[in-house]
Protein backbone atom coordinates (compact mmCIF):
# COMPACT_ATOMS: atom_id res chain seq x y z
CA UNK A 1 0.00 0.00 0.00
CA UNK A 2 1.40 3.39 -1.00
CA UNK A 3 1.67 5.99 1.74
CA UNK A 4 0.50 9.13 -0.06
CA UNK A 5 1.24 11.29 2.99
CA UNK A 6 4.97 11.00 2.33
CA UNK A 7 6.52 13.23 -0.35
CA UNK A 8 7.61 11.51 -3.54
CA UNK A 9 11.38 10.95 -3.74
CA UNK A 10 13.28 13.39 -5.89
CA UNK A 11 16.67 13.29 -7.56
CA UNK A 12 19.83 14.57 -5.96
CA UNK A 13 20.21 17.44 -8.43
CA UNK A 14 17.73 20.32 -8.80
CA UNK A 15 17.22 19.69 -12.50
CA UNK A 16 15.95 16.21 -11.69
CA UNK A 17 13.13 17.77 -9.65
CA UNK A 18 11.61 19.30 -12.76
CA UNK A 19 8.33 17.57 -13.75
CA UNK A 20 9.48 16.95 -17.32
CA UNK A 21 12.90 15.56 -16.39
CA UNK A 22 12.03 11.92 -17.01
CA UNK A 23 10.45 12.68 -20.36
CA UNK A 24 13.51 14.70 -21.39
CA UNK A 25 15.94 11.98 -20.33
CA UNK A 26 13.92 9.31 -22.14
CA UNK A 27 14.24 11.23 -25.41
CA UNK A 28 18.00 11.64 -24.93
CA UNK A 29 18.44 7.96 -24.10
CA UNK A 30 16.47 6.87 -27.15
CA UNK A 31 18.61 9.11 -29.36
CA UNK A 32 21.93 7.92 -27.93
CA UNK A 33 21.16 4.22 -27.65
CA UNK A 34 21.70 3.32 -31.36
CA UNK A 35 25.02 5.20 -31.32
CA UNK A 36 26.14 3.35 -28.20
CA UNK A 37 25.25 0.00 -29.77
CA UNK A 38 27.14 0.86 -32.98
CA UNK A 39 30.24 1.90 -31.02
CA UNK A 40 30.18 -1.34 -29.03
CA UNK A 41 29.81 -3.45 -32.19
CA UNK A 42 32.70 -1.70 -33.95
CA UNK A 43 34.90 -1.97 -30.85
CA UNK A 44 34.22 -5.71 -30.71
CA UNK A 45 35.29 -6.24 -34.32
CA UNK A 46 38.79 -7.51 -35.15
CA UNK A 47 41.10 -4.67 -36.32
CA UNK A 48 41.12 -5.95 -39.91
CA UNK A 49 37.35 -5.80 -40.18
CA UNK A 50 37.27 -2.28 -38.76
CA UNK A 51 39.49 -1.15 -41.64
CA UNK A 52 36.84 -1.64 -44.30
CA UNK A 53 34.21 -4.02 -42.89
CA UNK A 54 35.65 -6.98 -44.74
CA UNK A 55 32.75 -8.84 -46.40
CA UNK A 56 34.27 -12.17 -45.37
CA UNK A 57 33.36 -11.17 -41.80
CA UNK A 58 30.27 -9.00 -42.31
CA UNK A 59 28.58 -10.18 -45.49
CA UNK A 60 25.54 -8.02 -44.93
CA UNK A 61 27.66 -4.86 -45.20
CA UNK A 62 28.81 -5.51 -48.78
CA UNK A 63 28.88 -2.32 -50.81
CA UNK A 64 29.60 -2.97 -54.52
CA UNK A 65 31.10 -0.12 -56.51
CA UNK A 66 28.43 1.79 -58.44
CA UNK A 67 28.97 2.35 -62.15
CA UNK A 68 29.63 6.06 -61.60
CA UNK A 69 32.64 5.23 -59.43
CA UNK A 70 33.70 2.51 -61.86
CA UNK A 71 33.72 5.08 -64.65
CA UNK A 72 35.98 7.40 -62.64
CA UNK A 73 38.28 4.51 -61.79
CA UNK A 74 38.56 3.57 -65.45
CA UNK A 75 39.27 7.18 -66.45
CA UNK A 76 42.08 7.77 -63.96
CA UNK A 77 43.49 4.27 -64.33
CA UNK A 78 44.02 5.03 -68.01
CA UNK A 79 45.43 8.49 -67.29
CA UNK A 80 47.99 7.14 -64.83
CA UNK A 81 48.70 3.84 -66.61
CA UNK A 82 47.20 1.61 -63.93
CA UNK A 83 45.01 -1.45 -64.05
CA UNK A 84 41.50 -0.28 -63.04
CA UNK A 85 41.03 -3.49 -61.08
CA UNK A 86 43.97 -2.45 -58.89
CA UNK A 87 42.38 0.89 -58.06
CA UNK A 88 39.11 -0.88 -57.36
CA UNK A 89 40.88 -3.27 -54.98
CA UNK A 90 42.50 -0.41 -53.06
CA UNK A 91 39.19 1.42 -52.74
CA UNK A 92 37.52 -1.79 -51.61
CA UNK A 93 40.02 -2.25 -48.79
CA UNK A 94 40.40 1.43 -47.89
CA UNK A 95 36.77 2.52 -47.72
CA UNK A 96 34.53 -0.26 -49.05
CA UNK A 97 33.38 2.24 -51.71
CA UNK A 98 32.11 4.71 -49.11
CA UNK A 99 32.98 8.20 -50.35
CA UNK A 100 32.11 9.66 -46.92
CA UNK A 101 34.49 7.39 -45.01
CA UNK A 102 36.76 9.03 -42.41
CA UNK A 103 39.30 6.94 -40.52
CA UNK A 104 40.34 7.39 -36.90
CA UNK A 105 43.59 8.94 -38.18
CA UNK A 106 41.81 11.46 -40.37
CA UNK A 107 42.08 9.77 -43.78
CA UNK A 108 39.18 10.78 -46.00
CA UNK A 109 37.09 9.42 -48.84
CA UNK A 110 37.23 6.50 -51.24
CA UNK A 111 41.02 6.15 -51.31
CA UNK A 112 41.47 7.44 -47.75
CA UNK A 113 43.65 10.46 -48.44
CA UNK A 114 45.35 12.15 -45.51
CA UNK A 115 44.84 15.95 -45.46
CA UNK A 116 48.47 16.71 -46.34
CA UNK A 117 48.37 14.25 -49.24
CA UNK A 118 45.13 15.74 -50.49
CA UNK A 119 46.64 19.22 -50.36
CA UNK A 120 49.76 18.06 -52.20
CA UNK A 121 47.59 16.82 -55.07
CA UNK A 122 45.43 19.97 -55.10
CA UNK A 123 42.30 18.21 -53.88
CA UNK A 124 39.65 20.78 -53.01
CA UNK A 125 37.11 18.29 -51.67
CA UNK A 126 38.49 14.89 -50.57
CA UNK A 127 34.94 13.59 -50.19
CA UNK A 128 34.34 14.15 -53.90
CA UNK A 129 34.90 10.80 -55.68
CA UNK A 130 36.43 12.46 -58.74
CA UNK A 131 39.05 14.45 -56.82
CA UNK A 132 39.73 11.59 -54.42
CA UNK A 133 40.29 8.92 -57.07
CA UNK A 134 42.38 11.27 -59.22
CA UNK A 135 44.73 12.03 -56.32
CA UNK A 136 44.85 8.42 -55.13
CA UNK A 137 45.70 7.17 -58.62
CA UNK A 138 48.41 9.82 -59.02
CA UNK A 139 49.86 8.88 -55.63
CA UNK A 140 49.90 5.19 -56.49
CA UNK A 141 51.50 5.83 -59.87
CA UNK A 142 54.28 7.82 -58.22
CA UNK A 143 54.89 5.11 -55.63
CA UNK A 144 55.10 2.42 -58.31
CA UNK A 145 57.61 4.50 -60.26
CA UNK A 146 59.76 5.23 -57.20
CA UNK A 147 59.73 1.60 -56.04
CA UNK A 148 60.71 0.27 -59.44
CA UNK A 149 57.31 -1.21 -60.24
CA UNK A 150 57.25 -3.37 -57.09
CA UNK A 151 53.53 -3.52 -56.41
CA UNK A 152 53.81 -4.93 -52.89
CA UNK A 153 56.20 -2.18 -51.77
CA UNK A 154 54.08 0.48 -53.45
CA UNK A 155 50.99 -0.77 -51.62
CA UNK A 156 52.89 -0.89 -48.34
CA UNK A 157 53.97 2.72 -48.90
CA UNK A 158 50.39 3.71 -49.72
CA UNK A 159 49.30 2.25 -46.40
CA UNK A 160 52.22 3.11 -44.14
CA UNK A 161 53.94 6.02 -45.85
CA UNK A 162 56.81 6.08 -48.31
CA UNK A 163 59.46 7.23 -45.82
CA UNK A 164 58.75 4.42 -43.36
CA UNK A 165 58.87 1.76 -46.08
CA UNK A 166 62.23 3.07 -47.30
CA UNK A 167 63.57 2.95 -43.75
CA UNK A 168 62.82 -0.77 -43.54
CA UNK A 169 64.60 -1.53 -46.84
CA UNK A 170 61.99 -4.05 -47.90
CA UNK A 171 58.51 -5.11 -46.93
CA UNK A 172 57.66 -3.75 -43.46
CA UNK A 173 57.16 -6.40 -40.79
CA UNK A 174 54.15 -4.67 -39.29
CA UNK A 175 51.25 -7.16 -39.31
CA UNK A 176 48.70 -4.46 -40.18
CA UNK A 177 50.66 -3.41 -43.28
CA UNK A 178 51.27 -6.99 -44.38
CA UNK A 179 47.57 -7.75 -43.96
CA UNK A 180 46.68 -4.63 -45.95
CA UNK A 181 48.94 -5.63 -48.85
CA UNK A 182 47.60 -9.19 -48.82
CA UNK A 183 44.00 -8.00 -48.85
CA UNK A 184 44.54 -5.56 -51.71
CA UNK A 185 46.36 -8.18 -53.78
CA UNK A 186 43.61 -10.68 -53.04
CA UNK A 187 40.88 -8.35 -54.22
CA UNK A 188 43.01 -7.30 -57.18
CA UNK A 189 43.28 -10.88 -58.35
CA UNK A 190 39.56 -11.39 -57.89
CA UNK A 191 38.58 -8.21 -59.73
CA UNK A 192 41.03 -8.51 -62.61
CA UNK A 193 39.71 -11.98 -63.42
CA UNK A 194 36.09 -10.81 -63.33
CA UNK A 195 35.36 -12.35 -59.97
CA UNK A 196 32.42 -11.66 -57.71
CA UNK A 197 31.65 -7.97 -57.08
CA UNK A 198 33.91 -6.79 -59.91
CA UNK A 199 32.12 -3.97 -61.69
CA UNK A 200 34.80 -4.00 -64.36
CA UNK A 201 33.68 -7.37 -65.62
CA UNK A 202 30.86 -5.49 -67.34
CA UNK A 203 31.94 -1.84 -67.25
CA UNK A 204 35.64 -1.27 -67.72
CA UNK A 205 36.42 -4.52 -69.50
CA UNK A 206 34.22 -3.93 -72.50
CA UNK A 207 37.38 -3.14 -74.43
CA UNK A 208 40.54 -5.33 -74.54
CA UNK A 209 42.45 -5.18 -71.27
CA UNK A 210 46.13 -4.64 -70.65
CA UNK A 211 48.28 -5.24 -67.60
CA UNK A 212 48.99 -1.60 -66.85
CA UNK A 213 50.55 -1.86 -63.41
CA UNK A 214 54.20 -1.83 -64.46
CA UNK A 215 53.88 0.22 -67.61
CA UNK A 216 55.42 3.71 -67.49
CA UNK A 217 52.98 6.56 -67.41
CA UNK A 218 52.41 8.10 -70.81
CA UNK A 219 53.40 11.71 -71.30
CA UNK A 220 50.54 14.15 -70.80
Amino acid sequence: MVDRSRPAPVGRFPIMQQPDWNAFWSRVARALFPLAVAVCLIAAMPPASRLAFDPTITDYLRRPAPESIASLIATYAEQYALDPALLQAIIKVESNFNSDAVSSKGAIGLMQLMPLTAAAFHVLDPFDPKDNIRAGAALLRGLLDRFGGDLSLALAAYHLGEARVRQTVGMPSLPATQLYVDRVLGYYERFRTGGRQSVFHTVARRRPTRDLVNQPRSAE
